[in-house]
């Protein structure tokens, strides 16, 4: 046998020495005093091997928001209203059958008519002077619009608000008031 097998096998002896010696060492310390049955304790903690090198997943925490509130339209919005496009809003109390029976809704409707074409219904609600309307029909058919509103006696201003199905402002009058025409009949149900 050559110097460098020698030395090879002397370090293989003698970690084969060591790791017994070691192994020895362990079972001892399971025993309790010379001659006592070992003792059994809490089985050692095994850790996992590490995993691979993945970045944990962020978590976006969102702030509750408020549902808004849910009032009904300011008894002054209601009847009809002229716009110079030309066309006609009508603004309905709950209960009414335009709301029953083509909105199909417990809350207060709408209707808007561009005069000529077929009349776009929905439900309307306000939260503070934030006017919601959830089309059924027409106009943003399935869709919400958002309207800030401004009333000054026979003056109703909508102000687009962003992110929804819109996208103009408008200014009304009261129909058959100044120089307003009067209002066809509202859109039947």
């Amino acid at each position: 046998m050559g110097d460098q097998a020698r030395r090879r096998s002397t370090r293989i002896t003698g970690r084969t020495s060591a790791l017994l010696a070691f192994t020895i060492g362990l079972a001892a310390c399971g025993s309790g005093a010379a001659g006592a049955p070992p003792t059994t304790g809490p089985a050692p903690a095994v850790a996992a091997p590490p995993a691979a090198a993945t970045p944990a997943p962020t978590r976006r925490v969102v702030a509750a928001t408020p549902a808004p509130v849910v009032e009904p339209l300011a008894d002054e919005i209601l009847g009809a209203w002229y716009e110079s496009a030309p066309g006609f809003w009508w603004f309905f109390r709950a209960g009414d059958p335009l709301c029953v029976k083509a909105v199909r809704t417990d809350r207060d409707c709408l209707a808007y008519e561009l005069v000529g074409q077929p009349a776009a219904i929905g439900s309307a609600w306000m939260s503070g002077r934030i006017l919601h309307i959830d089309w059924v029909r027409g106009y943003c058919g399935g869709q919400t619009t958002l309207f800030g509103t401004g009333l000054e006696g026979d003056t109703l201003k909508f102000f687009d608000q962003p992110d929804d199905c819109g996208g103009d402002s408008w200014t009304m009058t009261r129909a058959g008031t100044g120089s307003a025409p009067t209002a066809p009949p509202a859109p039947a149900p």
